[in-house]
């Protein structure tokens, strides 16, 4: 078995860069560091255009989805450091999209719209068993790809490459 030394871990400036030099690799793999500290930016920077961009929606709108596909992009790299398929990240994707479908066709966006809301009608959508059932797949599917990115990955290299962590003694 190979020994591994450990990389220093990646600071904020270094991680967003990381990511914006990468913005729609899926393929590889990255550092724990690196999706967190890019995680912050991404919040910090939706918060900000959110306030600044309001006014246009659709400007908004792709900005956001740009930076929505580039967390998308590091959160399967670091997936792959801990030898998990990025198809995990397209369930989560792939559930709300049917969610959003859901509750457009159930009528619950024109209950809450009308100028007398009907919050009942609201609840009924909110309470049917697709919607449940959809909800807690939802919880699954994102508790288990917020747990496999907070465990640190894997030394060795794996079918997503090596390591960018840890390299071989020997290789220093």
């Amino acid at each position: 078995m190979e020994n591994y030394k450990k990389m220093p871990s990646m600071g904020f400036s270094e991680s967003v860069k990381s990511v914006l030099s990468n913005l729609l690799n899926f393929n590889g793999r990255s550092r724990r560091s690196e999706l967190w500290w890019y995680y912050l930016a991404y919040i910090l920077v939706a918060m900000a255009l959110n306030l600044m961009l309001t006014p246009f929606p659709i400007l908004l709108g792709v900005i956001a989805t740009v930076l929505q596909l580039t967390l998308w992009a590091v959160t399967v790299r670091r997936l792959h450091d801990r030898g998990h398929s990025g198809w995990w990240v397209t369930a989560a994707i792939l559930i709300s999209v049917f969610a959003q479908f859901y509750m457009a066709g159930s009528g619950y966006y024109e209950a809450l719209s009308a100028v007398n809301p009907d919050i009942d009608a609201a609840m009924a959508a909110l309470r049917s068993p697709v919607f449940t059932i959809t909800g807690l797949v939802s919880i699954i599917v994102n508790l288990t790809i917020f747990v496999f990115c907070v465990l640190d990955g894997k030394p060795e290299p794996n079918k997503y490459g090596i390591s960018t962590k840890y390299v071989p003694e020997d290789a220093i």
